[in-house]
């Protein structure tokens, strides 16, 4: 994919693409979800399921923090969003198991703290959970996760003090409940560079990072960008 390319070569001139007027929608960490769950039957695989709802597989495996191979079980469910019916899922005609084509982008992008994620991206009790947050103590440095310019340095509702940066190709990064930003708007900014520290800013229990992707204005599963963690 062109943004793929473009991060790892570099580029002199850093923008997401996104007009003034939409670069920082109204921040949502979380918001009703719509779709339906799909209770998974025997013989029925991502490929198969996907196909039926007329869903990008990619969209699936990422909304339900699915792993290589993306096998799924019997009985487990899978939320599929959008759809406003549960379907059949006719088995004869499902692709194998291995076609549904999903991407990883690991080490795209690197951590932007060290800590324990304590909510993942996806949905959860008919929320849709847009980023994940990953617990770390009060001050802990928090970095950029790639190359790219700060779009939006400020608060937003709640007092959350939040730090935004865009990458090529319409990728934006997000980083909230700061209790300190030292990042300035427009400043171009290296990978691993500190923006900010750990905080509680805003309506949260304890110190923690709230990390979103954006691609095309789009929430991304940052775990699909991240290195795995041992």
């Amino acid at each position: 994919m062109l943004f793929l390319a473009i991060l790892a070569g570099g580029c002199p001139h850093i923008s997401s693409g996104l007009p003034p007027s939409v670069r920082l929608p109204p921040l949502e960490p979380v918001r009703p979800a719509a779709g339906v769950y799909h209770t998974v039957q025997q013989d029925e695989n991502l490929g198969g399921i996907a196909k039926t709802y007329e869903i990008e597989p990619q969209q699936l495996a990422e909304v339900n923090n699915l792993r290589p191979p993306y096998v799924i079980k019997q009985s487990s469910r899978v939320f599929v969003p959008g759809a406003s019916q549960v379907k059949p899922v006719d088995a004869n005609k499902a692709p194998p198991p291995l076609e549904p084509r999903v991407e990883e982008f690991t080490g795209i992008l690197s951590w932007p703290v060290e800590g324990r994620v304590v909510s993942e991206f996806g949905v959860r009790d008919g929320l849709q959970h847009n980023g994940i947050v990953i617990e770390a103590a009060e001050g802990t440095p928090v970095s950029a996760a790639a190359e790219g310019k700060v779009g939006y340095v400020g608060q937003i509702s709640g007092r959350v003090k939040v730090v935004l940066i865009e990458h090529p190709n319409r990728m934006v990064t997000v980083y909230a409940h700061l209790g300190e930003i030292r990042a300035a708007e427009g400043q171009l900014i290296k990978r691993g560079e500190i923006i900010g520290a750990v905080g509680s800013s805003g309506r949260v229990d304890s110190p923690s990072l709230y990390f979103e992707v954006r691609s095309r204005s789009n929430p991304r599963n940052p775990l699909f960008f991240l290195p795995p963690r041992a």
